[in-house]
């Protein structure tokens, strides 16, 4: 079955035509996969995560792949460790499954190490990642793209996060993603056409939560606001993301939380 292999890939670097658009992608030694999964979801459907993951530098890469599972904390859970040879990578369709030997939903912590299990500065690596599922009554898949964040990246306190929709088309979940190793409590203020509506998520250290914003239509984009509201150790190791769903076809989309703008004076 092809969604059971773990494939290894072979990097193909040539030298960019001349006049050429190019824009780097940068690379990390560190990053978080928000959400990833194998678990059943509605109308016959079968959610798997395609991901894959490429080393960029010229020497093997060590690293240490953490489960961030769903409504449980994760501390304490034994993290899968591999390598990937130089100038190449590992990819999977079915890579929770397979390569993390795990199942339901939960989120994933990539961190590069050294052979002696320290975090790898030197590191160069680039993921990308994926939910699909074969689309019932077809020969085809439904999917929706997820984008990976270097943990560079990730310092937050509140977290906007817009172009939501709720409506008679339309479905929204709200994943919250907690790194650190405390509980944390966050506030959800969602706005819509309907009013305001509140709601407190506890979220247990090392793991995730995903949860419904259901509710009246609105007839604009959902705005929501994510604000960690832990009174004792607040960590700014979280990561907040919006779902929305077609309710017909599955079709979705994703749009990570940011940080508020700072105001100018």
């Amino acid at each position: 079955m092809r969604n059971a292999i773990v494939t290894t890939l072979v990097l193909l670097i040539t030298a960019a035509a001349s006049g050429q658009l190019v824009a780097t992608r940068p690379s990390a030694g560190q990053f978080l996969i928000p959400a990833a999964g194998a678990q059943p979801g509605n109308g016959g459907t079968f959610f798997r995560s395609d991901i894959t993951i490429i080393n960029y530098r010229t020497a093997d890469q060590r690293i240490r792949m953490q489960w961030l599972p769903q409504n449980v904390s994760g501390a304490g859970g034994a993290a899968v460790e591999t390598t990937i040879a130089a100038s190449s990578g590992i990819a999977s369709e079915d890579f929770v499954t397979t390569v993390l030997q795990r199942s339901g939903l939960g989120a994933i912590l990539v961190t590069a190490i050294d052979s002696n299990g320290i975090f790898d500065s030197r590191a160069q690596l680039v993921a990308t990642s994926r939910i699909w599922s074969p689309q019932p009554g077809t020969s085809g898949t439904t999917s929706q793209s997820l984008p990976t964040m270097s943990t560079n990246d990730i310092s937050s306190t509140t977290v906007a996060i817009l172009g939501a929709r709720r409506d008679a088309r339309f479905r929204t979940n709200v994943g919250i993603v907690n790194m650190s190793s405390d509980a944390q409590s966050f506030q959800v203020v969602v706005f819509g056409t309907f009013g305001t509506e509140f709601r407190q998520v506890d979220v247990q250290p090392l793991s995730m939560v995903l949860f419904g914003v259901t509710g009246p239509d609105s007839t604009t984009p959902l705005q929501i606001q994510v604000q960690n509201t832990t009174s004792v150790a607040r960590s700014a190791a979280w990561v907040a993301y919006a779902s929305s769903v077609d309710n017909v076809t599955g079709d979705a989309w994703t749009t990570l939380g940011s940080n508020l703008p700072v105001p100018i004076p």
